[in-house]
């Protein structure tokens, strides 16, 4: 019995045709980001736009030995507009530290997939980085934002 080739060719031809083109890097699901914008309590303390990263206050984010800080992330699209990727499209948030002894990272806080919480172990620097994911794949990924951990004195 002589097998026809194309028959077998065909439909994996057309699937993988198929998967490039639902889901490729210029997907249509919403605008791609540019940059992003790091808020704790209401407040901005760091920003990447483009790849320049920037500090409100110094070099890094600071975080108090044993302290935790919440916070919340929006992107920036080309406009400079800031949003939330809609996690009904597909999209969520990945966050991480090179340094997991120094600093400890718990998302998502209170079911937001947009904030997520930085807790101090010890002190030392440790660096974090983000990736908006949709549908299986990154669509943007940050800059390294430095944190330190340090002892703080009270005045």
């Amino acid at each position: 019995m002589k097998l026809n080739s194309s028959l077998f060719i065909t439909p994996i031809l057309l699937f993988s045709l198929f998967l490039f083109i639902s889901c490729g890097s210029d997907h249509d699901h919403g605008p791609t980001p540019v940059g992003l914008v790091l808020s704790a309590s209401g407040s901005e303390i760091a920003m990447q736009d483009g790849t320049t990263v920037t500090y409100v206050d110094g070099n890094s984010i600071d975080l108090p030995l044993n302290g935790q800080l919440v916070v919340n992330i929006e992107f920036l699209s080309e406009d400079g507009d800031r949003y939330y990727p809609d996690t009904n499209d597909g999209y969520s948030l990945r966050v991480s530290a090179d340094n997991n002894q120094i600093l400890d990272i718990t998302h998502p806080v209170n079911n937001n997939e947009w904030t997520f919480s930085l807790n101090g172990l010890t002190t030392g620097s440790s660096n974090l980085s983000f990736e908006l994911w949709h549908v299986g794949h990154s669509d943007f990924e940050s800059r390294p934002f430095q944190v330190t951990v340090s002892e703080i004195t009270p005045e």
